[in-house]
C-alpha cells in the first residue's frame, strides 16, 4: 500500500510538471507566447484541415486549444504598437513554422487579442489541464486513459454546448484558417 502511495504522489507530481509544461505559465516574453501560440494554431490548423472541422473530443485538440488561450492571455488590453504585441506577432510566426505570414500576423493577433479580450476563457484553460493531465496518466496506463480521455472528450462537448469561451474561440479559429488559405 505504502508503495502504491509513492508511486501516485510521484504520478501527481509528474502530471503537475507536465501539465505546466504542456500549458505553458507564469509571466513568459510576448515572443514566447507567440511562439506557444503560433505552435498550438498549427497543430489546430493541421487537424481543421484533415478533419473539417476542430473536433473538440480529440485530446490533442483539447491541449492545443488551452495552450493558444494560454498563450494570449497577454494580449488583453494591449495595442498593436506595444513591444509585447509586436513580439508576440513575430512569435506567432516562428511557433507556427511561417503557416502565420508576416501579411498576416497582424490580423491574426487582432482577432486573438479580440477574442482574449471579449470573451472568459476559463473553462478552455480547465478542460486543457484536464485534458494534459489524463494525457500523462495515459503515457502511464493505456486502459485507464482512454476511459478517462473519453470522459474528458464528454466534457469538453458539454462546456462546448454552453460555454460562450469555446463558440468565439472557434469562430476566431475560423477566421483565421480562412487567413492560411492553401497551406
Amino acid at each position: 500500500m505504502r508503495k502504491i502511495s509513492g508511486i501516485i504522489a510521484v504520478l501527481a507530481l509528474f502530471v503537475l510538471t507536465a501539465s505546466c509544461g504542456i500549458l505553458g505559465g507564469g509571466n513568459a516574453s510576448g515572443s514566447a507566447n507567440g511562439q506557444a501560440s503560433g505552435a498550438a494554431l498549427k497543430s489546430l490548423y493541421s487537424q481543421y484541415k484533415t478533419d473539417g472541422k476542430v473536433d473538440l473530443t480529440n485530446l490533442n485538440n483539447i491541449i492545443s486549444m488551452a495552450q493558444l488561450v494560454n498563450g494570449i492571455q497577454g494580449l488583453g488590453g494591449v495595442d498593436d504598437k506595444s513591444k509585447f504585441y509586436t513580439d508576440f506577432a513575430a512569435g506567432l510566426i516562428l511557433g507556427s513554422n511561417n503557416l502565420v505570414t508576416q501579411q498576416t500576423s497582424k490580423p491574426v493577433t487582432g482577432t486573438l487579442q479580440s477574442l482574449v479580450s471579449g470573451t472568459d476563457l476559463s473553462a478552455i484553460a480547465a478542460a486543457g489541464l484536464a485534458a494534459a493531465a489524463q494525457s500523462t496518466q495515459g503515457q502511464q496506463a493505456q486502459q485507464t486513459a482512454t476511459t478517462a480521455s473519453n470522459n474528458v472528450a464528454n466534457t469538453v462537448q458539454a462546456i462546448s454546448e454552453t460555454t460562450a469561451g469555446v463558440s468565439n474561440t472557434l469562430s476566431s479559429l475560423a477566421s483565421i484558417f480562412s487567413l492560411f488559405g492553401g497551406n
